[in-house]
């Protein structure tokens, strides 16, 4: 057994932590950007209470509010020639994950010269401003790893880029700030956090930290989810952040694998919702893993509480494989990804993308899937 296990960052978990952003913020910088959405943060207030904690603090901000769904690199770019302009010493992420990821994006573009492209590609760099993160979804994880997932629109390539100074030095994980989402975005923020785990579990980069935290991830999203969508309380909502953060943590440390490489097409190509884009292709993903991850898979089985005593491992695989898709149908996510807008004619183009540059996760994956099999899940996926 060789593995390591790196996490720099300060997790703070609780209602109402928000207030306590300035007095961390101070120890970090003076003049702070507010990386967030256009609308969201300011109708639910989060953002107004993140603003008068850093003022109480006397720490300064702007606001950069252009975060986009899936975000280009060249918005990355953007972001930073900003923060450098207001010459900020601090960046605060607020939002779901891809406000939290252009914060990190956003944090590393402003030391380091040139696209931020090409240093997804080849080129090193290793400084960033000091980021806090605040997450408003139980999806990403982002706040407990050091992964910025991104669009380079020369290549439609959406992938994750990974650099150890883009992990926060705080992250304030606080269940009041995702009270008020709606059912569809619980929904498929959940889901997410779902894969996250799942992914990280079965990956073989995986390690026995990482397999009992996205296990205990795995349980408290299957005990909750239902809940947390169509009858929300604190328990549920409560529950559902901390797995999202738990499974974050398994992200950033075991990878995930095929599923996510397959989605991230979707999303660059379809401008589809993550988490809605995992939903239809995870069927066929999971028989295609099931031979090669059958043990794992029994114990998501238990982990889902499916009574396996009297059940094989590939009997029990199975179970787990038919809850997991019950789940998706319970939740009202998509079902095909033709809803998407997908034809079979964009099959190759979306299999060669995964091919082209999504190795990292396919090498992860139980079984190594070829091109052929990613073509047979996508139009399984139809």
């Amino acid at each position: 057994m060789d593995f390591s296990f790196y996490l720099p960052t300060r997790i703070l978990f609780g209602r109402g932590k928000i207030k306590e952003v300035g007095l961390h913020a101070k120890e970090l910088g003076k003049k702070a950007l507010i990386v967030t959405g256009k609308s969201s943060a300011k109708k639910t207030g989060s953002l107004e209470r993140l603003t008068k904690s850093l003022e109480e603090h006397g720490i300064g901000w702007v606001l950069f509010d252009r975060v986009k769904y899936n975000p280009l690199t060249t918005d990355i770019d953007e972001g930073g020639a900003f923060a450098r302009e207001n010459e900020v010493d601090l960046v605060i992420g607020l939002g779901g994950g891809t406000a939290m990821d252009t914060a990190k994006g956003v944090a590393f573009a402003v030391l380091n010269d040139g696209p931020i492209a090409d240093y997804m590609e080849s080129k090193s760099g290793e400084k960033a401003l000091p980021i806090i993160l605040i997450p408003t979804t139980a999806g990403t994880g982002s706040e407990a790893n050091n992964i910025a997932v991104m669009t380079n629109p020369s290549t439609m390539a959406k992938k994750g880029f990974r650099n150890p100074s883009i992990f926060a030095k705080v992250s304030i994980v606080d269940p009041e700030l995702m009270d008020s989402l709606p059912p569809k975005i619980t929904a498929s923020t959940g889901i997410d956090a779902f894969f996250h785990a799942l992914e990280s579990y079965i990956s073989l980069r995986s390690n026995p930290l990482t397999e009992s935290i996205s296990l205990k991830a795995m349980e408290l999203i299957s005990e909750n989810i239902k809940k947390a969508v169509y009858e929300p309380d604190r328990e549920s909502r409560d529950k559902m952040a901390i797995a999202s953060t738990m499974a974050g943590i398994s992200l950033g440390q075991a990878g995930v694998c095929a599923l996510h490489a397959m989605e991230h097409p979707l999303s660059s190509f379809f401008d589809v919702h993550h988490g809605e884009g995992l939903a239809p292709l995870a069927k066929a993903f999971l028989n295609f893993v099931k031979p090669h991850a059958c043990q794992k898979l029994s114990k998501v089985a238990e982990v889902m509480k499916i009574d396996t005593a009297n059940l094989s491992k590939e009997q029990a695989a199975e179970k787990a494989i038919d809850a997991i898709v019950g789940m998706i149908k319970d939740l009202g996510l998509p079902d095909s990804i033709s809803s998407f807008g997908v034809k079979r004619e964009d099959i190759q183009k979306l299999a060669l993308n995964v091919k082209n540059y999504m190795v990292h996760n396919l090498s992860a994956t139980p079984g190594n899937p070829a091109f052929d099999d990613i073509v047979k899940i996508y139009t399984e996926s139809m």
